[in-house]
């Protein structure tokens, strides 16, 4: 068995090798001089280019040193540089390497190591509550970096913010929205969301770490009209709210600290509305053996698990959700000068570059996605899916002072998301109107509105007529621009929607 894998090994081997002169000619021509490049900078991106298309990394500097000399010198061509590099051992690991599993993780401990799985099992629910509790009163000296988070370190900011702003790009938590914060701590993200205009419940098992989410809100309030949030304890087994009650769930580097993560899903699942989702920020399936992960369970008893998908998806599966899907991004920058973004941009060598990038974050992170059935159809509360196709009649050009502009308008929803009635506050869909002079400058960009719907929505495909009255704009010559606008939202025409002018006339 052995024998075949060396001999599939060295076929793989030699089969790559007798592509080097195709990968060479690739190196070459994108260096030539007609590529925009030559002398000296030409020879230090052939060396760059092979490294990226042979063994997917940029070279590191003696190598890039040694191989420019000897094409300077002539003492190696792109060809030859290539067929080294295929030879070499780092490409042979590479190409021998076992495939890699998702759950893949070490196994052994050192001997003063704490083991996750003994904590579970020595400890009690109630006890392990007890001590992440504890967590937060014995750490209350420190409430000023709380309160600050996630700006609390510039350490951890970056890494924060970029796995935030994935999980509400996927998420897409719209304004009225009930959105569970699930290990919410001391509330940061619960703050967050809040801003965005949804109705939020901060979930924790301490009691301690949701005091200071209140404090949190109170020393630094939403700005505007927001639903006020929801601050509930989690006993570790059930949380407090009604089945199918909640739109979104949100859970932050909070998971792998729980005890039983079976039963958390479960409930999960049970709060989760058809339609909804669950994102979850988490560490990767080497976790417990961190550093930082054996300080935190041998001082302070709390749980750090590995995140193992394979055990995620056949919980989350038997609570209900029907699809695990996983972002592939990195929180970490790559730089590249600007003749390697070039060849990036280019679909070039450094591709493969980035790709080896961003599977060196993710073999330590995993940000994942759980869905409950089909996405429910979006509304006017989100800009993403607003299209509109717009006529507008008016019964005449010329107007009295004193009188009203009256006509028609038919519009037809040529979008993907559902119109919400003119009567709701936020994304509710009527006629907006713009006044522009006879020069076409803006004079009044909230001219007029008129109500569409009335209490009623409008769904993608369906078409609806209404009678136009709107105020007369005084004496002079005008005109009016009519567009659709999703109040609170967005006007249509932001999205590619047409918009309509026409001008009048008040003698």
């Amino acid at each position: 068995m052995a024998v075949a894998s060396r001999d599939r090994a060295a076929r793989g081997v030699s089969r790559l090798a007798g592509k080097v002169s195709r990968v060479a000619a690739r190196v070459s021509a994108a260096t030539s001089p007609g590529a925009g490049g030559d002398g000296d900078r030409s020879v230090e991106q052939r060396v760059g280019r092979a490294y990226s298309l042979v063994l997917g990394r940029p070279a590191d500097p003696e190598a890039l040193e040694r191989y420019a000399a000897q094409l300077r010198r002539g003492a190696l061509t792109d060809q030859d540089l290539c067929a080294q590099l295929v030879q070499s051992a780092e490409f042979r690991d590479r190409l021998s390497a076992r495939r890699a599993h998702i759950d893949a993780h070490v196994l052994d401990l050192a001997d003063d190591a704490v083991d996750v799985r003994t904590l579970l099992t020595t400890l009690s629910l109630d006890e392990l509550s007890e001590a992440a509790d504890d967590y937060y009163v014995k750490n209350l000296a420190n409430a000023d970096y709380y309160f600050a988070k996630p700006l609390g370190s510039v350490d951890e900011t970056p890494d924060l913010l970029a796995c935030f702003a994935q999980v509400l790009g996927v998420l897409r938590p719209l304004p009225g929205m009930r959105v569970v914060d699930f290990g919410a701590g001391t509330c940061w993200s619960t703050r967050w969301l809040t801003q965005l205009g949804c109705r939020t419940v901060a979930v924790d098992v301490s009691q301690a770490a949701l005091d200071v989410g209140r404090q949190l809100f109170e020393r630094m309030p939403v700005v505007g009209d927001r639903p006020a949030p929801e601050f509930l304890r989690f006993d570790g087994l059930r949380i407090d709210l009604p089945d199918e009650s909640a739109d979104r769930v949100v859970c932050l580097d909070a998971l792998h600290h729980v005890p039983n993560p079976g039963v958390v899903l479960a409930e999960l699942g049970r709060i989760l509305k058809p339609g909804g989702m669950a994102a979850f920020t988490e560490p990767g399936p080497d976790h417990s053996r961190t550093g930082q992960s054996q300080f935190e369970m041998r001082n302070y008893t709390v749980v750090e698990n590995d995140m193992l998908m394979g055990d995620v998806w056949r919980e989350a599966s038997a609570a209900g959700f029907t699809r695990l899907q996983l972002a592939v991004f990195s929180s970490e920058p790559f730089l590249l000068d600007v003749p390697d973004y070039e060849d990036y941009l280019g679909g070039g060598g450094t591709v493969a570059a980035f790709a080896e990038h961003v599977r060196r974050f993710a073999r330590e992170r995993r940000i994942f996605f759980l869905s409950k059935g089909e996405p429910a159809t979006s509304d006017s509360r989100d800009r993403r899916g607003l299209l509109g196709d717009l006529a507008v009649r008016l019964e005449r050009s010329a107007v009295d002072a004193d009188g009203a502009v009256r006509g028609t308008a038919t519009v037809r929803n040529t979008g993907t998301s559902v119109w919400l009635p003119s009567s709701t506050a936020l994304g509710g869909v009527k006629l907006g109107v713009h006044l522009y002079d006879e020069g076409g400058l803006l004079v009044d960009r909230d001219f007029a509105r008129a109500n569409l719907l009335g209490d009623r929505i409008v769904t993608p495909g369906d078409e609806v007529a209404v009678d136009l009255a709107l105020p007369s704009p005084g004496i002079g010559r005008w005109q009016l621009g009519f567009d659709l606008v999703a109040e609170g939202v967005c006007w249509f025409e932001v999205n590619g929607a047409e918009t309509v002018t026409i001008p009048v006339e008040v003698p």
